[in-house]
């Protein structure tokens, strides 16, 4: 081949080259992701803990990811109904759907008789979002009791006597109550069970009930009004929207940890670029100080865990279920 042709056979082999390159990385960067709006999924009907921090979330969420984000509701099974979908999710299908997976609630799994095959690292988790701790609370005035060491007291000295609302087995409140009955001796309370908190505080405040097992969060309102008097906290620390409320340790020695953890999860197999997207606007939505306030007024402290750090906390709250075994607890 003469030189001129060569020359000529070469630069249009680069620019085809170059062209077919640009071609190449153009379909990437022009596929914007998210496309449409995304859906938030949260396990339990409206109106609770996890509900509130959704729809107050959302908003700065939608501003980072640039689409709406639209809060769903998929109640029942305590959590399992939504659970379930999100365990079978396809990665191409469902990319544009997040969801709240709820610690030490999905632990129910652990439960025989539930008959559950999932598995919690099959869970694609991206997040944590917010931490609120458990509390114990009785009626603003009861005198029988005044802090956790008479209240327990009483209910050795009184087995079952004691009637404390909580929410479904397996549930935060309910574990802290199982582990308190496993670990303490002669701790033995009568259980109701009712379908939210709103319930629940109506029991003790209209004295159905003695105590009520709750979160910090959806709490306070109702201490500052001087129905409802906290008298531990289920956290390794005091809470700092209740700085004078000991922990249950620090009252009895024992260490009874139980919080409600809210997670975020996305599809199993989730491309690695759109995990991405949604890993880097739920950071700068935590972030954003008006958005933090808001949940500060809430009640709710954030929980920004990720990766290994996040991986261990489930793997610590999933051991620790498994070592209280609350489905073993007589009376459940």
């Amino acid at each position: 081949m003469k030189a001129g042709k060569l020359a000529s056979f070469a630069f249009v082999s680069v620019v085809s080259a170059a062209v077919a390159l640009a071609g190449f990385t153009a379909t990437p960067a022009s596929a914007k992701f998210p496309s449409k709006p995304v859906k938030l999924q949260v396990p339990f009907k409206p109106g609770g803990g996890t509900d509130r921090s959704a729809r107050l979330f959302a908003p700065y969420l939608s501003k980072e990811l640039g689409v709406p984000v639209k809060v769903i509701n998929v109640g029942g099974a305590g959590g399992w109904v939504s659970w379930a979908q999100v365990y079978k999710w396809d990665a191409k299908k469902d990319d544009h759907m997040l969801a709240y997976v709820n610690v030490p609630h999905i632990f129910k799994m652990h439960d025989p008789r539930n008959k559950r095959t999932e598995k919690i690292e099959n869970f694609n988790f991206v997040s944590g979002h917010s931490l609120d701790p458990c509390i114990w609370a009785i009626r603003e005035g009861d005198e029988r009791f005044h802090d956790l060491k008479s209240f327990i007291a009483y209910a050795k000295k009184n087995p079952n006597k004691i009637v404390m609302s909580t929410t479904a087995v397996g549930s935060d409140d309910h574990q802290g109550i199982a582990f308190a009955e496993k670990f303490i001796k002669g701790f033995k309370v009568r259980k109701v069970y009712a379908n939210g908190d709103a319930k629940k505080l109506r029991e003790v405040i209209g004295k159905h009930t003695d105590a009520v097992a709750g979160n910090v969060g959806y709490y306070i309102p109702y201490m500052l009004e001087s129905k409802i008097k906290a008298i531990a906290v289920l956290d390794d620390k005091r809470s700092p929207f209740l700085p004078t409320v000991p922990t249950f340790f620090e009252a009895t020695g024992v260490k009874n940890i139980s919080f409600a953890g809210r997670i975020f999860a996305v599809a199993r197999g989730l491309p690695q670029a759109k995990y991405d997207v949604y890993a880097n606007a739920i950071k700068k939505a935590m972030d954003n100080p008006l958005y933090a306030l808001k949940e500060l007024r809430n009640g709710n402290g954030l929980w920004p865990l990720k990766g290994k750090e996040l991986a261990d906390k489930v793997k610590a709250t999933s051991d620790n279920v498994l070592k209280v075994k609350y489905w073993e607890v007589e009376g459940n």
